[in-house]
C-alpha cells in the first residue's frame, strides 16, 4: 500500500509522484477525479537523441552516462525503460509521462541527489535486473514498481544525512 503524507505535494500545485503512483494502481472513479495536476508539457526533443542506437543499447549496459544528456532526453529514456519493461495492462503511457515529470519536478537542486542520480539508479536497476534474469521473472506491475521505486528512491532528498538534519533541529528527522 502506498502511503502519502498530506504535505507530500511539491510546490507550485504539482501533483506529487506518490499521489500519481496511488492513482495509477487504483484509478479513481469518474466522480472522484480532481482537476489535472499542473505539470510542464512533455518535453520535445530531437528524436535522434532518444532513439540513437547508442542510447538504447546503453540502457541495458553498465556504461551509460546520464550526465552526458539533457534532462529532457532522460525523461524520454525513462519512458522508454518503462515501455520496454512492459507497462501493466490499463496503465496509459500519458499517466507514466506525467509521473516522470512529477518526479523530475520534485527533485531538489543539489549536487548529487538530483534527477540525474535517480535516473542513473533506474537505468542501473533495469540493466542489473535484465542481466540477472530478474526482470523476466516479474509480472508487469512488479517491473513497474521496481523501476518506479528506483526512480523515486531519493525524492526531495535535501542532500545531507538524517543525522545532520537531526542535529540541526529539523523536526521531520527527530530534531
Amino acid at each position: 500500500k502506498v502511503v502519502c503524507s498530506k504535505d507530500a505535494s511539491p510546490p507550485g500545485g504539482i501533483q506529487s509522484p506518490c499521489r500519481l503512483l496511488t492513482d495509477m494502481a487504483h484509478p479513481p472513479t469518474t466522480r472522484q477525479r480532481s482537476a489535472p495536476a499542473v505539470l510542464p508539457e512533455w518535453p520535445a526533443v530531437d528524436d535522434a537523441a532518444v532513439s540513437s542506437a547508442m542510447a538504447k543499447r546503453q540502457l541495458l549496459s553498465f556504461d551509460f552516462d546520464p550526465t552526458a544528456l539533457p534532462s529532457d532526453v532522460l525523461c524520454h529514456l525513462a519512458m522508454e525503460m518503462f515501455v520496454s519493461a512492459g507497462l501493466p495492462a490499463g496503465l496509459a503511457e500519458d499517466r507514466v509521462r506525467r509521473f516522470i515529470l512529477a518526479v523530475r519536478a520534485s527533485m531538489l537542486d543539489n549536487p548529487y541527489h538530483n534527477f540525474y542520480h535517480v535516473f542513473d539508479v533506474m537505468q542501473t536497476t533495469l540493466a542489473l535486473s535484465t542481466v540477472t534474469g530478474t526482470m523476466a521473472r516479474l509480472d508487469a506491475w512488479e517491473r513497474f514498481g521496481m523501476l518506479s521505486a528506483a526512480l523515486c528512491h531519493d525524492l526531495e532528498h535535501p542532500g545531507v544525512t538524517s543525522a545532520f538534519l537531526s542535529k540541526a533541529g529539523d523536526s521531520t528527522h527527530g530534531g
